[in-house]
């Protein structure tokens, strides 16, 4: 796995732990982890994990964080 994508999941993790696990908007979420801004959050987001952060949030569980690699 190329180290750009290894280091995406990584940050994607922890965007689905501060959406599950937090008060942090999406805009605090995108910002501290340096995304450009909350469209580019969520547009990887839905390229990595198959969903939009809306219907991520909906379901409540995690989908990263399940899968056994990075």
């Amino acid at each position: 796995m190329p180290l750009r994508t290894y280091i995406i999941k990584a940050k994607l993790k922890l965007v689905e732990i501060r959406l599950l696990n937090s008060d942090y908007t999406l805009t605090e979420i995108a910002n501290e982890l340096n995304f450009t801004d909350v469209s580019h959050l969520s547009k990887t987001f839905k390229k990595y994990t198959g969903m939009s952060i809306r219907d991520f949030k909906k379901r409540g569980e995690y989908q990263l964080l399940k899968r056994g690699r990075c």
